[in-house]
């Protein structure tokens, strides 16, 4: 069986990391990688507003953009995958029969316990398979506001 990483792409420099590190883990392996960009009609429209074509051929057009700019010759089969939406969901229903699910993370912010539903953290309760988070080379780790009497 081969080695599969399912990665998310959402054009972020943490995403952007993400898909590299998942390119040298697939070359490590033997592997391959698939990259995953979900796309949604925004919920706030009126009807016609968006044609849902359109958002799906720009879509296309970016994740392939996207991995071009970061992996121009990649050295292990890349593919792309364009779901329409939640990222979240799309990510974990991608990762079904993977090896690795990665996704870029920004990490813990201060406002943490205030953000519910944060891509990476759905994908790390959720997903059929181990889930690699990766963060910017030499980006410091936040800690959350210190609770009363922890100071």
């Amino acid at each position: 069986m081969t080695y599969r990483i399912v990665v998310g792409v959402d054009g972020s420099p943490h995403s952007d990391q993400a898909v590299r590190w998942s390119i040298d883990e697939a070359q490590a392996r033997g592997g391959e990688v698939t990259a995953v960009f979900a796309w949604q009609v925004p919920f706030l429209s009126f009807p016609g507003a968006f044609d849902r074509d359109e958002l799906e051929q720009a879509s296309k057009e970016f994740i392939v953009d996207t991995v071009s700019r970061i992996a121009p010759t990649p050295p292990v089969p890349l593919l792309t995958l364009v779901a329409e939406g939640d990222p979240a969901a799309s990510l974990i229903e991608a990762s079904k029969g993977a090896s690795v699910l990665v996704v870029g993370t920004r990490g813990r912010s201060p406002w943490s316990g205030l953000l519910l539903g944060s891509v990476s953290q759905r994908c790390a309760a959720a997903a059929p398979c181990p889930v690699v988070l990766v963060k910017l080379p030499n980006e410091q780790i936040t800690e959350p506001f210190p609770f009363p009497g922890d100071e």
